[in-house]
């Protein structure tokens, strides 16, 4: 059986660097703060540069999350299933996830690309490429949305070895 964990450790080793993505908004919003009430010198980047950093950290959260186990999962009924249809149940739900996020990253490709040909701006005062940012950011994340959950169904089919413990 093949080792897959490696994807897993750059999946997690992503959501960490990603998570340090808010210590940059603290800092530029602490920035912002002080330079617009004690400097009397506002910016015209603070607004739109921490928007963009939360959509992007958040985007990459679906797969830090996915890696972990800690996704969306009704519980309450998951924890009385027995095995097999706890194993049941997570086919399914990595078959119907593969069925959205395909559709997923399909919108979302088109979509970025328009944004790319056309170089989208914000159109604000600091006018950068956020547009293209996030789109393209939405793409790669839902496409490691969709490489998690390839591996995630491939172990639970007995094909790749089980995932490994995650570490805090």
């Amino acid at each position: 059986m093949p080792d897959l964990s490696v994807v897993d450790r750059l999946q997690d080793l992503l959501g960490r660097v990603i998570a340090v993505v808010f210590l940059a908004v603290a800092a530029a919003i602490a920035y912002e703060v002080v330079a617009r009430y004690l400097l009397n010198a506002p910016t015209i980047w603070a607004h739109e540069l921490t928007a963009t950093l939360v959509a992007v950290a958040f985007l990459f959260g679906g797969p830090y999350a996915m890696v972990r186990g800690e996704h969306i999962r009704i519980t309450s009924l998951y924890m009385h299933f027995p095995p097999r249809l706890r194993l049941m149940a997570d086919i399914v739900a990595a078959l119907v996830t593969l069925f959205y996020i395909g559709a997923m990253i399909y919108a979302a490709w088109i979509v970025a690309g328009r944004a790319w040909s056309r170089m989208e701006t914000s159109a604000s005062a600091w006018n950068q490429p956020t547009p293209v940012v996030i789109k393209t950011a939405l793409v790669v994340a839902s496409a490691l949305i969709a490489v998690q959950t390839l591996l995630q169904l491939a172990r639970h089919l007995g094909l790749v070895r089980p995932a490994p413990a995650p570490t805090d």
